[in-house]
């Protein structure tokens, strides 16, 4: 009897050495595999919707200007004054999404004060004094060229209207009422955040303001 208990614990004794030894022979190579295996691909960044320097572009609603007239057309002396516009964005980073750029649609009121009138066809050249009311509607394509600065061009429609101080009863002086095609190209400069100085350089008007938006 007490051979074979010697027997089954001998056998057990066995059985465990096996497993144990087993163990610790697979367990290294389990470790090493986890250490050799490569890790996971990084997630891939998100492209920006916004394109590559829209930290550039202010996000305003409208833009609001108010400046002062230059203005020199046709046979008018030249002539100062004051207006207001105001432009909405209508597409943000187009139509080029490569670039910082965003489309704006237009309107305004522009006054000027045209010193002199040159009518045509008159040995005496008299003049005319001219107050004239521009109010044009614009497309404005505008670039952001970093935090502080951008540059827009503007093509635009102008409806005019003009009175004359002095009298064209007998002069052939133009009509007070006229539709004109224009164009400019203007350059704001951020002041602060929202607040920026423009400059806008065209036909028949030149302006200097200060821009909110």
């Amino acid at each position: 009897m007490h051979s074979l208990r010697s027997a089954l614990w001998l056998r057990s004794a066995s059985v465990g050495c096996v497993v144990v030894a087993a163990l610790l022979l697979a367990g290294p190579a389990a470790h090493a595999d986890e250490e050799g295996a490569p890790p996971p691909p990084p997630p891939k960044p998100e492209k920006s919707k916004e394109g590559p320097r829209a930290r550039w572009h202010p996000r305003y609603a409208a833009e609001i200007e108010a400046h002062g007239l230059v203005g020199a057309f046709d046979r008018y002396n030249v002539g100062l004054g004051a207006g207001v516009r105001v432009s909405i964005p209508v597409a943000i980073n187009a139509p080029i999404k490569s670039i910082d750029d965003d489309i704006s649609i237009g309107i305004g009121l522009d006054w000027i004060r045209y010193a002199a009138y040159k009518p045509i066809d008159v040995p005496q050249r008299p003049t005319v004094t001219t107050v004239a009311l521009y109010v044009p509607v614009f497309l404005q394509w505008n670039f952001w060229l970093g935090s502080r600065a951008s540059m827009f061009l503007e093509p635009s429609v102008i409806y005019r209207f003009a009175e004359y101080v002095g009298s064209c009863s007998d002069l052939p002086c133009a009509p007070t009422t006229r539709v004109l095609p224009s164009g400019a190209i203007g350059f704001r400069f951020r002041v602060v955040d929202h607040v920026a100085a423009t400059v806008r350089i065209g036909w028949p008007l030149t302006s200097l303001g200060v821009s909110w938006l």
